[in-house]
């Protein structure tokens, strides 16, 4: 799932990229992998649901990696990178959010706060 997931929204910020400024193609493809990430993550990566708690860290870890990403294709476009660039944004992201998604959905005590 976070190989499709990685690759499509890589695919979507480089084609949106030669189209559109590029912290506008990264925050379209962002929301659309957030999106899919929200659907699939918990139950289909982590066998997991997500809590009104995991909801809350989910929300604030895409939030922080959002900003991170954003921060990456600003430098390019102040490099004067290509527009293509943009999407080496995911070289960063996507590591991140499996590890965040790891560390949200396998964490003891949030388990313990869905069954009490």
């Amino acid at each position: 799932m976070g190989g499709t997931n990685t690759a499509a929204t890589a695919a979507i910020v480089i084609l949106l990229s030669f189209v559109l400024p590029g912290w506008l193609a990264f925050s379209i493809a962002y929301a659309l992998g957030l999106a899919f990430s929200v659907i699939v993550t918990g139950r289909w990566v982590f066998s997991s649901h997500l809590t009104p708690q995991r909801t809350v860290s989910f929300i604030g870890a895409y939030v922080v990696i959002y900003l991170v990403g954003l921060g990456f294709v600003s430098l390019v476009s102040i490099w004067n990178g290509p527009p293509w660039l943009n999407g080496a944004s995911v070289l960063i992201t996507a590591p991140v959010s499996f590890l965040a998604g790891k560390f949200i959905f396998s964490n003891p005590q949030s388990r313990q706060v869905a069954h009490a």
